[in-house]
């Protein structure tokens, strides 16, 4: 039997920008799409006893008279395996200036707006995500379904640090998504043109939207994400996705209420903003198999003024995600990456995902940063220093260049809990840092490709606890040849 149900229309009362009032369509629900004759389409938002706001999603000339139909349709995204290795905007449509995609293709339909899995569809955290980054991996651990805000000054190389870590997830089997919310264009040119050039794209979506772009499609941006990279969780896939930056989409959402007469909360913000994003950050997570089994790993990010701790966005973030890294473009001017303050991060899940060997070198490490951070305050004043503190304050400064990475290297698991090991080695007695300086990249290569140093470095997963690991870089015969590659013996590689 065919459909004959009418086709509702309704007129335009009154229009603010990107938000219309409209008189009709009595059956409207939020989130019903709706479009007018020259194809302005539009987003159901909000509903009163008189009327209907629409938010706009296209670009056009929509004046009061005019007329919306509904099209029976809801805000949806097209999804497949086809989005791997493409840009899209928040609708689907292809925008990185290849071919669109064909109807074929398009193997399912999702909303955008879906509901967060419940507890039971959930499982402990237990597997680390790899960064490939030392201060992260070893002493900051993310777990791949856990929410970790990255967090801090402008120009403090946040976004670096995520592109690094998409790229560094080549051949580990991780999704990625990267949501470029309300950037540039040349910005979002230059991230496909970096994961391209870096052999990353091929794994990963972008879901992007330009500042120019209107208000109601940059805000639903996020929300496109999450849909994608749940379409591939729920194929048992391990998904990363990073929002870049929730600061600037709170802004978008305070102008989108705003210019809807919305009460205005706490700095103008609707008081709807922080259920706004904890329903997307509640849909991260490591999953049952019923569920579909895989993870989606979420890196919120957010730049705001340092000096401030206390502003609205980044307080109700922290409060809805399982630990924060700290970015200070202090530290980025003074060549340090990534620009991470060790002493204000933390990770409230990472640590159960690390062996019993990893947990307790990062506490060991942590305990000489803590202890040096004491002493350095004491040393100013005094002309002659014990040994022991002499000690700590040259590991500290030992720790500080090994865990300055530069952009666009991976570092091993096994060959950062070393690189962290090597400072109370005895080999390291009569060193300093200006030596790790020096030699750091070249003790990397060496355990990574070298046959017997990194059949070394791969034995040490089986040790028990970081004592018996730095007893083995005491005696092991490999950290002779180690010594004889620093002084200049060539690296036997593996055939």
């Amino acid at each position: 039997m065919l459909n004959t149900k009418p086709q509702e229309i309704g007129f335009v009362k009154q229009t603010r920008e990107f938000i219309a009032s409209v008189d009709g369509l009595p059956s409207a629900r939020i989130n019903d799409l709706v479009e007018n004759e020259q194809g302005v389409r539009g987003l159901v938002s909000a509903l009163s006893k008189n009327s209907v706001e629409i938010w706009l999603l296209d670009e056009g000339n929509v004046q009061p008279g005019q007329s919306f139909k509904s099209t029976n349709t809801r805000l949806t995204v097209p999804l497949g395996n086809f989005l791997l290795g493409r840009a899209v905007n928040p609708l689907g449509v292809a925008i990185d200036g290849r071919p669109p995609f064909a109807k074929t293709e398009q193997t399912q339909i999702a909303e955008l707006d879906g509901p967060a899995p419940g507890i039971n569809a959930r499982r402990f955290i237990d597997r680390q995500l790899e960064t490939g980054i030392t201060i992260v991996d070893s002493l900051i651990p993310i777990g791949k379904g856990q929410r970790e805000l990255v967090l801090g000054d402008a120009r403090s190389g946040k976004q670096d640090f995520l592109i690094d870590i998409i790229i560094n997830q080549r051949e580990k089997d991780v999704i990625c998504i990267f949501a470029a919310i309300g950037k540039p264009l040349a910005e979002v040119r230059n991230i496909i043109d970096t994961l391209k050039f870096n052999k990353a794209l091929e794994y990963t979506v972008i879901v992007a939207t330009a500042s120019s772009d209107p208000a109601p499609l940059i805000f639903i941006t996020p929300q496109t994400a999450f849909t994608i990279a749940e379409y591939f969780q729920k194929q048992g896939k391990d998904v990363l996705i990073i929002l870049d930056d929730l600061a600037n989409h709170a802004k978008i959402y305070r102008e989108i209420a705003l210019l809807g007469s919305r009460s205005p909360g706490k700095e103008s913000y609707p008081g709807d903003i922080f259920y706004q994003h904890s329903h997307l950050l509640e849909r991260a997570g490591n999953f049952k198999p019923e569920a579909g089994g895989g993870s989606i790993t979420a890196l919120p990010a957010i730049e705001f003024n340092l000096n401030d701790f206390t502003t609205f966005i980044p307080t109700n973030v922290m409060s809805m995600t399982d630990g924060h890294l700290l970015f200070k473009s202090e530290y980025y001017r003074q060549g340090q990456r990534p620009a991470i303050d060790l002493s204000l991060s933390v990770s409230r899940v990472g640590q159960q995902t690390k062996s019993n060997l990893a947990n307790l070198m990062a506490t060991r490490v942590k305990q000489v940063l803590a202890r040096s951070a004491q002493l350095e305050s004491v040393s100013r004043f005094a002309f002659e220093l014990p040994f022991a503190t002499q000690l700590i304050l040259k590991q500290k400064d030992m720790f500080t260049e090994l865990k300055n990475q530069a952009p666009l290297t991976l570092i091993s698991t096994q060959v950062q809990l070393i690189l962290m090991a090597l400072p109370f080695t005895n080999m390291m007695q009569d060193k300093d840092k200006l030596y790790i300086r020096r030699y750091k990249d070249l003790i990397v290569k060496a355990f990574t490709e070298d046959v017997e140093l990194s059949a070394f470095a791969t034995s040490i997963l089986n040790l028990a606890t970081d004592d018996e690991l730095i007893n083995q870089l005491n005696i092991n015969p490999v950290m002779k040849k180690l010594d004889q590659i620093m002084a200049g013996k060539p690296i036997t590689k593996k055939v």
